[in-house]
């Protein structure tokens, strides 16, 4: 008689939640004018503010101090905040969340500047939420985020995800604790470090056209390899983020009140209309209804 095999019995291992975000209640990506000062407000959830260019200050409980280009605040629950410009426009990106585990109270009025190599994990956050989400472009009143037609399959959750992958990095690194890198040979020359110098040299040619031989020759990067980095890295390709730079200098000059052929030339489109048109696919607006939406 043959023997019948003896049933291996597996054990399951129970995945223990460190860190769970609940709900997402705003997200915004906020570019306000020199001097902009926003009201004060408190809410019952948790908010990240992250300076993304230039400086300005946070008002907490009516103590100021100055965030840095690069450096992120927490904001904790029932807690009174406002910003405060310097004089200069600066990119704000804030996220507002639910999250009731215990291990957030470690954030509590905690600001840091972000490595570099997390920040990716921002750009996967705001990248997500603008295709699951309908994000205005400058909205401090805003309170409900709406969904998109046809969003993100999934985009609920990746965003989710990739906020607590970036809380629990943040706690890593506040406790001097890293996650472990394997050594692979493609990841040589796969660091921020390039992707920041590619996205320097295209913010230095806002005014000019984009040439990636110069780029490349610059770098010392074949054309094809350094595209394929930079997608990978970033979600978008060189010429889409070079047009970003430029839609969001162009925002900058609208503000200032400079005409939008001026702007159009300046930033050489090559006519208004193709201005306006690039415009519209990077904002959802044209140039005249965002100008209309400032005032």
């Amino acid at each position: 008689m043959n023997k019948q095999p003896s049933e291996k019995k597996f054990y399951k291992h129970k995945i223990s939640n460190f860190l769970n975000v609940q709900k997402i209640v705003t997200i915004h990506y906020q570019e306000p004018e020199k001097h902009y000062v926003s009201k004060e407000e408190k809410h019952d959830f948790w908010e990240i503010m992250y300076a993304d260019k230039k400086d300005f200050y946070i008002v907490k409980d009516d103590k100021k101090s100055l965030l840095k280009q690069g450096e992120m605040v927490f904001i904790k629950p029932n807690q009174s905040h406002r910003v405060e410009c310097l004089g200069e426009e600066a990119n704000i990106f804030i996220i507002s969340f639910e999250c009731r585990s215990e291990s957030m109270s470690f954030f509590n009025d905690k600001q840091y500047r972000v490595p570099d190599k997390y920040r990716y994990l921002l750009q996967n956050v705001m990248s997500e939420a603008t295709e699951t989400f309908k994000i205005p472009d400058f909205d401090p009143d805003l309170n409900k985020l709406e969904l998109k037609d046809n969003p993100n399959l999934g985009g609920e959750q990746v965003l989710k995800n990739q906020l607590e992958l970036l809380l629990i990095y943040m706690l890593r690194h506040a406790n001097n604790q890293s996650y472990p890198q394997e050594f692979f040979v493609s990841q040589i020359t796969s660091s921020n470090d390039l992707q920041d110098e590619i996205v320097c040299f295209l913010s230095s040619r806002l005014y000019d056209t984009l040439s990636l031989d110069d780029l490349c020759a610059k770098l010392h990067y074949g054309k094809t390899r350094l595209c394929s980095f930079f997608k990978q890295k970033t979600g978008m390709s060189i010429y889409q983020t070079y047009l970003k730079l430029k839609i969001d200098e162009a925002k900058k000059l609208i503000r200032r009140g400079r005409s939008f052929a001026d702007i159009s030339g300046k930033l050489s489109f090559d006519s208004v209309s193709h201005f306006s048109l690039v415009f519209k696919r990077y904002t959802g607006m044209t140039p005249r209804e965002y100008k209309t939406s400032i005032k």
